[in-house]
């Protein structure tokens, strides 16, 4: 009896074939794997500096950073680059305009940096990413570089000694001004001279008081700036408060000038002071005499 081979019809041929294609497909698909490198962030410069003292309240808006809070104070409306009276180790003539230095991006950690691999589990070729590529050496922060930061910091330290020399000679050329408003809180060398002054002052005033005023009964007070020269001459005469009668105003600035120069100042004062500045409240009082205090 003969043996009956098994008959291959179309029809399975084609579901073969069809399963064959979608397994070629599903592995092609699920085999297929991206990866993607992170940029790095970029790099920010900041404005730093040290405070001087601790300020118990934090500004709502800061200027600089420091290792802690400091409350700004001074008489400009805009901030102005720090300096410091500590030596420099690098020194200039000539003030430069200097800009933070970026510091260097960090090397960043080797990663292998995989390009997309197609894989399949059919007989298919695999596609790779080569050994050499995958072990590249990442760029790190050459000597050369380094060399420029560091040049570019000893110019800006040479910079701003430079500017802190200049500061200190502008302050040297100010003259030193010394200003008295009350008996009860100057020195004694400071209270006999201004004592001084005021006797005389009062002296003249009333040997000169103003005829008009008189006349017309006008009394009232005001606030006078006298500055003094160390030899004893008048610097300068200002009304710091008018007594609302000019008359009154006017006889206060004459009896002033009438009465400089006034007493040299003494050694002790002359030590320490380029310019006094004496302010007085002035009283012309109804019975026609002058008074300071």
């Amino acid at each position: 009896m003969a043996a009956i081979s098994p008959t291959v019809t179309v029809g399975d041929r084609l579901g073969f074939t069809v399963f064959l294609a979608l397994a070629v497909h599903a592995a092609i698909i699920l085999g297929v794997t991206f990866t993607y490198s992170v940029k790095s962030p970029s790099t920010h410069t900041m404005e730093v500096t040290l405070a001087q003292h601790i300020s118990q309240n934090t500004p709502e808006k800061a200027d600089y950073i420091a290792q802690f809070n400091q409350a700004g104070s001074g008489t400009l409306d805009e901030k102005t680059l720090t300096t410091s009276p500590t030596q420099a180790e690098f020194q200039d003539t000539e003030i430069r305009e200097t800009s933070p230095v970026a510091q260097p991006a960090s090397a960043p950690q080797q990663t292998v940096q995989q390009k997309p691999v197609v894989t399949t589990n059919a007989a298919t070729d695999r596609k790779a990413v080569p050994q050499d590529e995958v072990n590249k050496p990442v760029p790190e922060v050459g000597d050369e570089n380094l060399s420029r930061i560091l040049r570019e910091r000893s110019i800006e330290i040479a910079s701003l000694e430079a500017r802190l020399d200049q500061q200190r000679q502008i302050y040297a050329k100010r003259p030193r001004i010394k200003r008295l408003t009350s008996l009860s809180t100057i020195a004694s060398a400071d209270a006999y001279y201004l004592n001084s002054w005021r006797r005389k002052i009062e002296k003249i005033g009333n040997l000169n008081y103003p005829s008009e005023a008189r006349r017309n009964k006008l009394y009232g007070s005001l606030r006078l700036l006298v500055a003094i020269r160390p030899d004893g001459s008048l610097k300068e005469v200002e009304i710091l408060e008018s007594s609302g009668h000019t008359v009154l105003d006017d006889a206060a600035v004459n009896i002033v000038r009438l009465s400089a120069p006034f007493a040299p100042f003494p050694d002790e004062l002359r030590e320490t002071t380029d310019v006094l500045e004496i302010i007085r409240t002035w009283q012309f009082r109804k019975n026609s005499s002058l008074r300071s205090f």
